[in-house]
């Protein structure tokens, strides 16, 4: 495969199991996160929309952080495969 590493990446991002982690990863994430971030206005029960604003927000940071890394495990993966392929040890 000739294509280049940003291309790799935005394929590997945007295929199923990477997004499907990441969103699992986030929704597991994002309520520890609110609730570490956000306890006081959990407590007084003040949900305003800037609330849910930054709770969306909080959800962006696990989601990215799994898919760029299940991506560049999966460039790394075939780069691998790739260089073994070309250069085979007797």
């Amino acid at each position: 495969m000739n294509s280049g590493p940003l291309a790799l990446f935005i394929r590997f991002s945007l295929s199923r199991g990477t997004v499907i982690r990441a969103f699992k990863v986030a929704a597991v994430v994002t309520p520890v996160l609110t609730v570490m971030n956000h306890s006081g206005e959990i407590m007084a029960l003040d949900f305003s929309a800037g609330f849910f604003a930054q709770m969306a927000l909080t959800f962006c940071v696990p989601y990215v952080v799994s898919t760029y890394s299940s991506a560049m495990t999966e460039v790394a993966r075939l780069r691998t495969a790739e260089a073994e392929a070309s250069h085979p040890t007797a």
